[in-house]
């Protein structure tokens, strides 16, 4: 057991307490009425219309959440500033693929027929020119491969909390739940970029080339596919890695199983993104400032609050023993966790052995 271990609890209420020093961020989050008291535990009845509410109620957190995603990753601005050209250098270049052999033809005697297709096929555009600066910045904008997992497992953390109903103090929780969870959350953070980047790269590649051939057909849907199963399967991933003693391999396989396991609520999660996204979209055409802004502030969180919404009862329920799961959802207080050991050197069935666990939550 990873998180209701007496002592687990002790040490994490110490951690509590040295979190009321000063924080400016955590300051905020103290004004108000009932800032800092317990929510509404949404762990009871996970629904759609619960969903709505947790968002409305927990619409500032969430805004920063997304601000923690956003500037946590701050390599992305490295990158954005290389994808802007301000350093790449410009030259033309033809448009169009014809222009190379037709200009060869017209080298060794100019017709009628050469003069008319360069002419059609011999416009230039100016084109940006990778050079050395522009490469620099992208390298450090590659960094970013080293970001991402801590702060995706902090904010995967506050979403968590948020519907759980416990009391959430973005800034303080993300150091806490980063702490005692770095080397994982870095080692899969990793993994995680790379795929992402990975998949990016193939979808762009296989659309551009998209009518070459029945294979690049075939092989753009089926990327599209594997992107699907494996949005479902990290945000499994990322809850297991602060919840529970597990290693990085037996998350990785766990949350496989979680993606078949929970597929309906899965797929609610998923037309919940393409709906937000959609909408964000449809804002960035009428108001492009508001949408691009939009994703910095609230559109990511949104995203990823669905996904822990959708994942985190399917963990409870498959993860977790009754009596476990039980003390979750009706939020016992410590003394009722005491004899939540008694049943640890028990043999595991063969069915446990498919979802590998070490019980309760952090």
């Amino acid at each position: 057991m990873k998180d209701f271990d007496k002592d687990e609890l002790e040490d994490k209420g110490e951690a509590k307490q040295k979190k009321k020093k000063f924080n400016l961020f955590d300051w905020y989050y103290r004004q108000g009425k009932a800032s800092d008291k317990e929510d509404v535990n949404y762990l009871k009845q996970p629904t759609i219309a619960n969903f709505f509410k947790l968002l409305w109620k927990r619409l500032g957190k969430l805004i920063s959440a997304n601000l923690i995603m956003t500037f946590g990753n701050f390599p992305i601005i490295f990158v954005l500033i290389a994808m802007s050209n301000v350093f790449s250098e410009i030259s033309v270049s033809p448009l169009y693929q014809a222009w190379g052999p037709i200009y060869g033809a017209a080298t060794f005697g100019t017709t009628p027929t050469t003069s008319a297709l360069l002419g059609a096929f011999g416009a230039h555009a100016e084109v940006s020119v990778i050079n050395t600066p522009t490469i620099v910045f992208y390298c450090l904008g590659a960094l970013i491969i080293f970001t991402w997992g801590f702060t995706k497992v902090a904010t995967t953390y506050l979403y968590r909390n948020m519907m759980s109903g416990d009391a959430v103090f973005p800034f303080s929780d993300s150091l806490y739940v980063i702490k005692r969870n770095v080397r994982q959350s870095l080692i899969f953070g990793i993994i995680d970029a790379l795929i992402i980047v990975m998949f990016a790269y193939n979808i762009y590649f296989l659309f551009i080339n998209y009518n070459a051939n029945d294979l690049n057909s075939f092989m753009l849907f089926l990327t599209i596919a594997m992107v699907i199963f494996y949005s479902f399967a990290r945000h499994y991933a990322y809850i297991m890695i602060f919840t529970f003693d597990l290693k990085l391999t037996k998350i990785i396989k766990n949350a496989l199983f979680f993606t078949i396991l929970g597929i309906k609520r899965n797929l609610v999660a998923l037309v919940g993104t393409f709906l937000v996204i959609a909408l964000n979209y449809f804002i960035f055409m009428v108001f492009m400032p508001l949408g691009i802004l939009f994703p910095f502030v609230i559109t990511l969180a949104i995203c990823d609050l669905m996904a822990v919404y959708a994942a985190y009862p399917n963990i409870i329920k498959y993860m977790m023993d009754e009596r476990d799961a039980q003390a979750i959802i009706e939020k016992k207080p410590l003394d009722d966790y005491d004899d939540l050991n008694e049943d640890d050197d028990e043999e595991p069935n063969a069915e446990e052995d498919e979802i590998a666990t070490s019980t309760t939550e952090q």
